[in-house]
């Protein structure tokens, strides 16, 4: 998820970086200072218990690839944001994780390529992953067709199956499965045109190009639309998370959208 300079000026401010806190964890990747809030743990964790039966070796396998897959996609906009000429900083907190940075180029291009690095980050990391564990002797792979040999194990999403020849340790395999899983699926849900998700940044950025102010009404009436439809989504696979998460995010984006469009009169 990225916060770019624009996004203060924006009519959708869903969410905001939380403010410091006597919990908060420092460090720097490449230069790039990262700050961990202690929601972002504790969101984690409740995300990895499953009913209670969850074993705990599996809730820290959770853990960790939860943190490393956000902090890679964070990554991919902040490096774009520092190639761009910019200082971004990242946030991990109980929403995910957020890349703000207040001078980095401001052109639609830049933007948008800014806002693809993430996801792409994701891709990346899940391909290369893969390729690991093909070089490994694992045999990693994926096919639109078919089913991998009776001796693998894999993940469908998205219509694809994702395998390897299993490890001895369950652990490991987990671990795979748990990063596949979140860096190609959500990577692939952050690419809806949804505020504050990146593909939404892309679908504003795009719209406002030519006619700002009905490029803005536009963006609003196609988060909205987009938010909706994923609720409904939630609603058939009985996830009451997603159903609340674009739920909210429907609504908040109906509400700009006519905050936006009273404030033209």
């Amino acid at each position: 998820m990225l916060r770019g300079s624009a996004a203060s000026e924006s009519l959708i401010v869903i969410l905001a970086e939380p403010p410091p806190s006597q919990g908060d964890v420092h460090f720097r990747v490449g230069g790039i200072p990262v700050r961990i809030h202690p929601f972002f743990w504790i969101v984690a964790l409740i995300l990895g218990i499953q009913g209670g039966e969850t074993p705990p070796m599996a809730v820290i396998v959770w853990i960790v690839a939860l943190f490393s897959s956000i902090l890679v996609h964070e990554m991919g906009h902040a490096l774009l944001q520092r190639h761009y000429g910019g200082h971004p900083r990242i946030t991990l907190y109980g929403m995910g994780g957020l890349t703000a940075c207040g001078d980095c180029e401001r052109s639609t291009r830049a933007q948008i390529l800014i806002s693809l690095a993430g996801p792409c980050a994701g891709f990346l990391l899940a391909l290369g992953l893969l390729f690991v564990v093909s070089a490994v002797g694992h045999q990693g792979g994926c096919t639109l067709f078919g089913r991998p040999g009776p001796d693998a194990v894999g993940i469908g999403l998205l219509g694809t199956v994702f395998y390897w020849r299993p490890f001895q340790s369950g652990a490991v395999n987990d671990m795979i499965q748990q990063l596949l899983y979140i860096n190609l699926l959500w990577g692939a849900v952050n690419l809806l045109p949804i505020y504050p998700l990146d593909g939404g940044q892309i679908s504003r950025e795009i719209c406002l190009l030519g006619q700002p102010r009905q490029g803005m009404i536009l963006s609003l009436r196609i988060l909205v639309a987009a938010a909706a439809f994923m609720a409904l989504v939630g609603l058939a696979w009985g996830s009451l998370l997603i159903i609340i998460f674009f739920g909210y995010l429907s609504y908040s984006s109906y509400r700009a959208l006519q905050a936006y469009q009273n404030s033209l009169w």
